[in-house]
């Protein structure tokens, strides 16, 4: 079988249009390249969070360090019930519980 035609005709030259298409562009390649680059060298991590969420994130470190007069009031009672001079007021006790039922700070 043979094929005919003109060297130059058509068919040849969409050929070599479509080789060359193909082939990297060294201008176009060094400059996706540096574009890279330089994406990758001013990528940051970052993150920004709503003011609720910063004050929820106060209160929990508020609640994770005990203050330092706790553990010296905790000590004092202890002493207290084991001496048995711990006394409890029971009208204190119990304006604490309604007010903690009815949402209400006495």
């Amino acid at each position: 079988m043979t094929i005919s035609g003109p060297i130059n005709g058509p068919t040849n030259n969409y050929i070599k249009h479509t080789s060359y298409a193909n082939q990297a562009n060294p201008a176009t390649t060094n400059i996706q390249a540096r574009t890279a680059r330089q994406a990758e060298e001013t990528k940051t991590d970052s993150i920004d969070l709503s003011e609720k969420t910063l004050d929820l994130q106060k209160i929990s470190q508020a609640m994770e360090t005990e203050p330092a007069d706790r553990q010296q009031k905790i000590s004092h009672i202890k002493q207290q019930v084991t001496a048995n001079q711990y006394t409890v007021d029971a009208l204190q006790v119990a304006e604490n519980m309604i007010g903690a039922i009815l949402n209400e700070p006495v």
